[in-house]
């Protein structure tokens, strides 16, 4: 079962109408599956899912396996996130989770980014480069100059964590927005 899946259309709509039902665990899954990683990784990565719950996402129709297993993503690992990035392009193949993260950052609230750069970095990045970052944050002039940083640190996640620490984020700034 070493097969890699990604969520479809009507995955994303169930993440939006919540029509199945599903328990928190398998809810969770499907908030975070793509290709980034195989079906196994994920089995380890979220707590309380099953091959069985796998298979019932499958039937529902909103997952679908990937037709060839996804190459590996480089680890890039920009030095000071307020220059210009790498020129690492987002995969070629359309990603939905990519395009929602970047609305997401496009039309979050200066209050939502700050925070939850500030939480999603320290805990991300570690100590030194956890500092660094909060330091790049404070030097941002303006809700424009966050969301540049806002969406090189997503790059930068993407490439270094995969999907899932971008889902991460993009909860975070959702949750800080909505309270």
């Amino acid at each position: 079962m070493s097969s890699r899946y990604v969520r479809t259309p009507a995955g994303q709509a169930e993440i939006q109408a919540r029509v199945f039902k599903l328990s928190r665990p398998v809810r969770n899954l499907l908030l975070v599956i793509n290709d980034s990683r195989s079906i196994d990784d994920w089995l380890v990565q979220v707590h309380g899912i099953t091959a069985d719950d796998v298979a019932m996402l499958r039937a529902e129709g909103l997952i679908a396996e990937v037709g060839g297993a996804a190459a590996p993503k480089p680890v890039a690992r920009p030095g000071d996130l307020r220059e210009p990035a790498a020129k690492t392009a987002p995969a070629a193949a359309p990603d939905v989770d990519w395009d929602r993260t970047v609305q997401v950052i496009r039309a979050a609230p200066y209050n939502a980014l700050y925070d939850a750069l500030n939480s999603v970095g320290k805990a991300k990045l570690g100590l030194v480069r956890g500092y660094r970052f909060a330091l790049d944050i404070e030097k941002c002039n303006g809700p424009e100059e966050l969301r540049v940083l806002a969406l090189k640190f997503v790059e930068q996640l993407r490439a270094e964590h995969g999907m899932a620490a971008v889902g991460e984020l993009t909860y975070a700034i959702g949750a800080v927005a909505k309270a």
